[in-house]
């Protein structure tokens, strides 16, 4: 009962104070929001107004500007309009100056020409003309020399010497053609004899070369065969020198396991136990399973089953196989 009365005290003393200033809180919260709806409207206000006044004044200094710089731009354009007008009549009249200066030119050059062909025409036909007198005048003068010559000749050898020129003069004209045709046949007799003979040079290289290269191949396989014969001789001595090896290998093995089986052979009595000892399974020990068994063991350690395998196990199957066969008369004939 009494927490029970506390408690309904404590929710009533909780329910007065929350009374009392919950109107306290809700009029501060209140005034607080005022204030602050207040403060943020004042401050719009303010940067709208400052906004505004400084819209104005960008206006009214654009406005101030604009006008300047489209009068400058304005005075800009027009020089550089006068400027390139100028320019362009002066490459006009430049260009009008450079063609009459060309047309000019060209008239001289051609007029200059035409003075050099004329002068040159002259000057070659006056050459020809003068070259023609002098070739003339050659001409007759050799004919008057010649016939002064013949006159002069005539008085002074005879008419025998003059008719012996013209014979001589005849037989050349006659035999001039034979002799051209036989120089011809001996020219092509010598092209045809230097050419048989490189032809017989080409041959001869050709078959040194052959021969060259035939003796080479020779050698090469003589070489060759001496290379062979010593690689085979070096595999020789390798194999006989591991067959040396091997050799001494088994002797070892053969001495060890000789040992082995003398001391099986010591602790066995017959076939049977001799057998187990080698490892062959012979079941009751009758003689028909002896017999099976012994077969097995021939046919386990035959030296020919056993050839691919390491020495040691070759040297093992071979003491068997002849330790079986021994044994083989000794208790299988009483068997």
């Amino acid at each position: 009962m009494n927490l029970v009365d506390f408690g309904r005290e404590l929710i009533v003393n909780l329910v007065n104070f929350g009374g009392e200033w919950l109107p306290k809180l809700v009029n501060f919260g209140g005034r607080l929001i005022l204030n602050l709806v207040n403060f943020c409207w004042e401050l719009l206000l303010n940067l709208v107004n400052f906004a505004g006044r400084l819209l104005m004044n960008l206006v009214d200094f654009g406005g101030e500007l604009i006008p300047k710089v489209v009068n400058f731009g304005e005075q800009l354009l027009s020089k550089l309009l006068n400027i390139c007008w100028q320019l362009i009549l002066n490459l006009v009249n430049l260009g009008r100056e450079l063609v009459n200066f060309g047309g000019e030119l060209l008239t001289k050059l051609v007029n200059f020409g035409g003075l050099l062909l004329l002068w040159l025409k002259i000057f070659t036909w006056q050459v020809l003309l003068t070259v023609k007198n002098f070739g003339w005048q050659v001409l007759v003068t050799l004919k008057r020399f010649s016939r002064q010559a013949l006159v002069i000749l005539e008085d002074f050898c005879g008419q025998a010497l003059v008719n012996w020129f013209k014979r001589i003069n005849d037989w050349f004209r006659i035999a001039l053609p034979n002799l051209i045709t036989i120089a011809l046949f001996l020219a092509i007799f010598v092209y045809y004899c230097y050419c048989q003979r490189r032809l017989l040079l080409k041959e001869e290289e050709a078959k040194k070369v052959k021969l060259q290269k035939r003796e080479k191949a020779e050698s090469d396989r003589l070489l060759e065969l001496e290379k062979r014969k010593k690689q085979r001789l070096e595999e020789m001595r390798e194999t006989k020198k591991k067959d040396v090896e091997n050799m001494k290998l088994k002797e070892r093995i053969r001495a060890k396991v000789g040992k082995e089986l003398s001391m099986l052979e010591m602790t066995c009595n017959d076939m049977a136990s001799l057998l187990r000892g080698l490892g062959i399974t012979v079941g009751g020990g009758t003689i028909h399973e002896v017999h099976v068994a012994y077969r097995k063991a021939l046919l386990k350690f035959h030296p020919d089953r056993s050839s691919g395998c390491d020495i040691r196990q070759q040297v093992e199957a071979e003491e068997k196989f002849k330790l079986i066969s021994r044994m083989k008369d000794k208790y299988l004939s009483t068997l």
